[in-house]
């Protein structure tokens, strides 16, 4: 089994570029439309709103670019993203003013950062 796909939303495309281009150094390869018609048939409500698909030979992500949608509240969703140097991230990270979190745990420390829109992803 593989992992197709992450989707998350974005409020705006600036921000949705920002964070999975600049950042993430992913490949913008696919803009496309969900209509309300199929959201409701997949997600219960009507939501109409473009979304992107952002990736790399190894990883995926679809943001849906709407702002109908509220900032996650007590959840615990998130994805993990393993980068070959942490440090570099974590200062590309702060130069684009993303918000990070250096949490203690036991000897090491978690990492966690917050795109534009509150999504939030652990770093290995």
């Amino acid at each position: 089994m593989k992992l197709h796909h992450v989707a998350v939303v974005a409020s705006s495309q600036e921000n949705a570029d920002r964070f999975y281009q600049e950042i993430l150094k992913l490949k913008k390869f696919k803009t496309s439309r969900l209509t309300s018609e199929l959201a409701v048939k997949i997600f219960g409500f009507a939501l109409e709103c473009p979304f992107v698909l952002y990736g790399n030979e190894q990883l995926c992500f679809e943001v849906f670019v709407t702002d109908q949608i509220p900032a996650r509240r007590m959840s615990v969703n998130h994805a993990c993203l393993q980068v070959e140097d942490r440090e570099a991230f974590m200062a590309a990270c702060r130069s684009a003013g993303v918000r990070i979190l250096l949490i203690p745990r036991g000897e090491s420390q978690l990492c966690f950062v917050e795109d534009f829109d509150r999504n939030l992803f652990e770093i290995k």
